[in-house]
């Protein structure tokens, strides 16, 4: 029997119908505050408004959850050319799809730095081991966090 491209799509496509599959993911349904929760790694990258300019930005940062809607840790990022380290204090929610929301304060421990606050949308991604988030406050801002 000679196997043809027309032949494997015809039974892909038949398998894929006996099976149910409409050909949409479903969203996974009941996260909480607590798919948020542990100590994750992060990095980050981007462009920071400061009201008159975009400044370059990139660090890394280890930001502590627990799992019950507060943040904290600490980030180390170069902005423009200057090395900055700043504290992180903030707050989290978690919608039952897994999107949300973070309000995050950053004081520098550095002089010479800015400090100030930033809001994020975030999505949870494996289980809570993966978290992408993006800055809704101006800035053009992505960050990656993974659980450590």
């Amino acid at each position: 029997m000679r196997i043809t491209p027309a032949y494997v799509v015809s039974v892909a496509a038949l398998l894929f119908i006996l099976n149910g599959c409409s050909g949409k993911a479903a969203a996974q349904k009941g996260f909480g505050l607590s798919n948020l929760k542990g100590t994750y790694a992060g990095i980050f990258s981007g462009k920071a408004n400061t009201g008159s300019r975009l400044i370059p930005l990139l660090g890394t940062g280890i930001f502590i959850a627990d799992g019950a809607g507060n943040l904290s840790g600490h980030e180390t990022y170069t902005f423009g050319t200057t090395a900055c380290e700043a504290a992180i204090k903030g707050t989290y929610s978690i919608n039952p799809d897994g999107t949300g929301t973070d309000s995050v304060t950053f004081t520098p421990a550095t002089s010479g730095c800015i400090g100030g606050s930033y809001t994020q949308s975030l999505a949870i991604g494996s289980s809570g081991d993966l978290v992408l988030l993006s800055n809704t406050n101006g800035d053009q801002i992505n960050e990656e966090w993974h659980l450590q």
